[in-house]
């Protein structure tokens, strides 16, 4: 069973990789122009093997809202945490140089310790809210059986191969994120997750325990597969619910 259940996962991964690289990346880049006024900003940042297109949705959602967002793209097959760090930061700076409400983040697994890293490391001014969805806070336990297999490393690469144990792998961010932040997980809401590899509830990816954190101002779980929570409308919600009041709608 776990040889044929290693073998599907195999070719799923190998079918993601064909489509990362056929997929053309587009860097993000803020234009000065287009920063004025007083605006609460909000950078969204996807995970793994996934694109800034994984984020549209609530990026749309946002917008809607009258927040300005900047969907950030990188490659963490490519780039090393630190160089991601980095050009986020290039893009934050930008923002820095008008006059702002607020800067705050939604993240979407692997994202989370993207932001989790770049807040260890900058002094973040005019602080929002953080918003964290499936995040791996605890690293991955699907992702340490994974790396058994000889391509794990290849695929998920220079970044995202350090998912399996964040805090270990990245010791900047042993630390809870110097910002008022709640956390949403996926799973099916029972004693059993979607994954039968898995202990206790989780999303396919991620266990329930392994997103939480201390210091989160609020949690809440919402029934869903762990990519399909960026499309869900009651994410969505709290997502806009949260950056506004700092709970979420239980």
């Amino acid at each position: 069973m776990l040889k044929h259940t290693v073998f599907v996962l195999t070719l799923f991964i190998i079918a993601g990789l064909i489509f990362i690289m056929m997929h053309i990346q587009h860097k993000h880049t803020i234009s000065n122009d287009a920063i004025k006024g007083k605006e609460r900003w909000v950078f969204l940042v996807h995970g793994v093997l996934r694109s800034a297109s994984s984020m549209s949705k609530i990026e749309s959602a946002l917008k809607e809202k009258g927040f300005k967002t900047h969907n950030f793209e990188y490659s963490s097959r490519k780039e090393t945490i630190k160089a991601i760090s980095k050009r986020l930061h290039k893009e934050i700076k930008k923002v820095y140089e008008r006059d702002i409400e607020s800067i705050s983040f939604v993240t979407h697994s692997f994202g989370t310790i993207v932001i989790r890293y770049y807040l260890a490391n900058h002094t973040l001014k005019k602080k929002g809210r953080f918003v964290m969805i499936a995040p791996p806070n605890k690293g991955s336990q699907w992702a340490r059986i994974l790396s058994r297999l000889s391509l794990y490393q290849w695929v998920l690469g220079v970044a995202g191969g350090k998912i399996q144990d964040v805090e270990k792998s990245i010791p900047a961010i042993t630390a809870p994120p110097p910002i008022e932040f709640g956390v949403i997980a996926g799973g099916t809401g029972t004693r059993i997750g979607m994954n039968p590899l898995l202990p206790g509830d989780d999303d396919g990816t991620i266990t329930v325990e392994e997103t939480r954190l201390e210091g989160m101002k609020d949690f809440i779980q919402i029934i869903g597969q762990h990519s399909l929570l960026l499309t869900q409308k009651s994410v969505i919600d709290n997502v806009v619910h949260f950056l506004n009041t700092g709970k979420f709608l239980h």
